[in-house]
């Protein structure tokens, strides 16, 4: 009589959406129109020395979301997510903010935590381009870039690609972005 072989299963293994820097900057044009179409004269304009901005749902394309205790708390900031679909593998989100032409920006620091991968933009420059991964150093404790080069004195928008390893955003698989823009002038 023959053996029967057990009947295996196949395993099905997700690969991390990885993007180009050419895609992303496509992603980062598209998104800028579509906020020019729908925020036209929402943008924050910035006349004092100090600021912060936070992420929150004044964000274009932004929802908060309640943070996961795994999430390193971010001051000054909520965790959002894509607010077209909460549960979906990438969140594209975006702020506009003015900087005062009589003042010189003296300092600029961006303080991100992402779960789990992100690209950030500044006024159409790579702050940020990680890689695929689902690495917990990237939202506990988070990471801070210096963004003075990127920053100019007038019109900034700043773009933030977030990305979660393995699929879409669910209660097991959780996703989220909060930014900290910390902008001193003279």
């Amino acid at each position: 009589m023959p053996v029967q072989k057990p009947a295996t299963q196949k395993k099905v293994v997700r690969r991390a959406k990885r993007i180009t820097r050419t895609a992303a900057l496509l992603m980062y044009r598209k998104h800028l129109s579509r906020f020019h179409k729908n925020q036209a004269g929402k943008a924050i304009t910035i006349g004092q020395r100090t600021v912060v901005i936070g992420t929150d749902d004044t964000w274009f394309n932004a929802q908060e979301i309640e943070r996961n205790p795994a999430w390193v708390p971010v001051a000054n900031a909520r965790y959002v997510w894509n607010s077209r679909d909460l549960g979906s593998e990438v969140a594209v989100i975006s702020r506009r903010f003015t900087l005062s032409t009589r003042r010189s920006i003296q300092s600029a620091s961006l303080f991100l935590s992402v779960d789990n991968y992100a690209i950030v933009l500044i006024n159409g420059r790579f702050v940020v381009f990680d890689t695929p991964q689902a690495n917990t150093s990237f939202f506990n404790p988070g990471r801070t870039f210096n963004i003075r080069r990127f920053l100019q004195r007038g019109t900034n928008d700043i773009v933030i690609i977030a990305f979660n390893f393995g699929g879409r955003r669910t209660a097991d698989n959780p996703a989220g972005v909060a930014a900290q823009i910390s902008i001193r002038q003279s």
